[in-house]
């Protein structure tokens, strides 16, 4: 049998792209999140009120839409008071292809008029903004004032309806020139936008979970289903063509520029030039893949192969703020690193829960030689080490130690259960303490319960010995992430 040559291949067959099973491009990551505003009003009351009546309502309305504009991608179509003007505003969201619809009453409309414009968009998460002119009534409130502030009337019916449809939506409430439903509305849509873009991930992995760490064992179905990346088992050998194209110049220059930057002790520039090259092949095997985000183990396994640690390589990708990169095969960690630093824009710091601190009633958090060193206080306060561990690599090693500078953060960590996803969410403060001198990233994190009975709860839950730190507090937005993504959580 004669096989045509169509000159598209597999990775794994190919050196060369394009190939049929690797997307040949990225997605923008830069645009701005679409929102559908769907601005109500009802026109029945444009007869019956003053003409001042309808005037005040499509102002109130504009005023909503131009204050969303200010973040986002605002399609407003105008005001829906038809099943007509309706039928337009749902073709608009859908020719816009709309990331979230947000629904504003003006004044009670009928649930069915606004269903119709939603019909276009079945898939588009919905928030109500419940909201009116004022904090609150007046004495002097008429029955076209009351009117004015109906919104709660049909956004509660519209729940009713939703309820009863089966279909997803959030509520926010507040007045037009309150601060506070907006907030609330750009964290919705900011996290809705970071669950759409985990759909679209792709995570490479090199290797596999350490042996016998069962708590990081998961099946890449299970993460595509649940939590949406598509996962890339990638073979050893593509690591290493890319590690062989390597030359000495380049790592070289890498390790001069990181001498430069921060302190040593304990290793030498021949270490740091054998890691840079491991650094360096695996920020070109994202590249070559077109990958988004990469995990690998390293330990016996890339370190033994390339006789050198890749825990500085990962380091110096993490630095530059372009992929998020995780060790010991940790896909599920991997994910939430990624979301955790599309809420924050910080990178975030993949470490294990160490020991506790009872004067500081603080965790001692150990890292994996895996983070950005903006996660210092500065650059004079990392220095390049040796490695604190052997797995058959050459000379000393090299590793980056310092301690995660002070301020409020975020932990959090997926765990598949025997009854579903779960996700971890507990708030923290990053004390200032003194760079311990162990080789190694580390942190100490006051917690709010007394620090005993805290590592009590998070092991009767059941965690990871993996957590995720990162600069902020996104407690709310994973919650919602949690809601959003159909997975269960809890708070420590």
């Amino acid at each position: 049998m004669e096989f045509k040559d169509t000159g598209i291949l597999s990775f794994e067959s190919s050196d060369t792209g394009p190939w049929g099973d690797i997307l040949s491009s990225r997605l923008d990551r830069t645009k701005k999140t679409r929102v559908g505003f769907l601005g109500c009003g009802y026109f029945e009351y444009w007869r019956m009120f003053s003409d001042q009546f309808k005037q005040d309502v499509l102002a109130d309305v504009r005023r909503i839409a131009e204050r969303l504009d200010r973040d986002f991608d605002v399609v407003y179509s105008g005001i829906v008071d038809t099943l007509d003007a309706a039928d337009r505003a749902g073709r608009d969201f859908a020719e816009n292809k709309v990331d979230v619809v947000v629904v504003v009453e003006g004044t009670y409309l009928p649930d069915f008029i606004t269903l119709h414009a939603l019909s276009y968009v079945p898939e588009a998460p919905v928030v109500l903004f419940t909201t009116q002119v004022a904090e609150d009534i007046s004495p002097n409130d008429n029955y076209e004032a009351l009117m004015r502030n109906s919104s709660l009337i049909g956004t509660a019916q519209l729940s009713g309806t939703f309820q009863k449809m089966g279909r997803k939506y959030d509520v926010v409430v507040g007045s037009i020139e309150e601060d506070r439903p907006y907030i609330e509305i750009s964290k919705l849509v900011k996290t809705f936008h970071v669950a759409r873009r985990l759909k679209d991930l792709s995570i490479g992995v090199v290797g596999h979970v350490f042996r016998g760490m069962y708590d990081l064992e998961n099946d890449k179905t299970k993460i595509k289903g649940a939590l949406g990346p598509d996962v890339i088992y990638v073979e050893m050998s593509h690591l290493v063509k890319q590690w062989e194209a390597v030359t000495d110049a380049e790592a070289m220059e890498v390790a001069e520029s990181m001498v430069a930057r921060f302190t040593m002790r304990g290793t030498t520039k021949e270490d740091l030039v054998r890691s840079c090259k491991v650094g360096i092949a695996m920020e070109r095997l994202i590249d070559h893949l077109n990958l988004d985000a990469l995990c690998f183990l390293g330990q016996h396994y890339i370190e033994k192969e390339v006789g050198a640690p890749a825990r500085i390589g990962a380091s110096l990708i993490l630095d530059k703020g372009e992929h998020i990169i995780a060790s010991e095969g940790d896909l599920a960690g991997l994910v939430i690193m990624q979301a955790m630093n599309w809420l924050t824009g910080n990178s975030p710091l993949q470490a294990e829960w160490g020991q506790y601190d009872a004067s500081h009633n603080a965790i001692f958090m150990v890292g994996h030689g895996v983070a950005s060193p903006a996660l210092a206080s500065s650059d004079a306060a990392v220095t390049l080490t040796g490695s604190p561990e052997e797995w058959g690599f050459e000379g000393n090693g090299a590793n980056i130690e310092f301690i995660m500078k002070p301020g409020v953060v975020t932990m959090a960590h997926l765990l598949n259960t025997a009854n579903g996803w779960q996700m971890l969410i507990s708030k923290g403060e990053s004390l200032e303490y003194p760079c311990l001198p162990c080789d190694e990233i580390h942190a100490l994190v006051k917690v709010d319960m007394p620090v005993k009975d805290y590592l009590v709860e998070i092991q009767r839950k059941g965690v990871p010995h993996h957590v995720i730190i990162v600069h902020g507090d996104i407690c709310e937005e994973l919650k919602m992430l949690s809601r959003i993504m159909g997975i269960e959580y809890f708070v420590v």
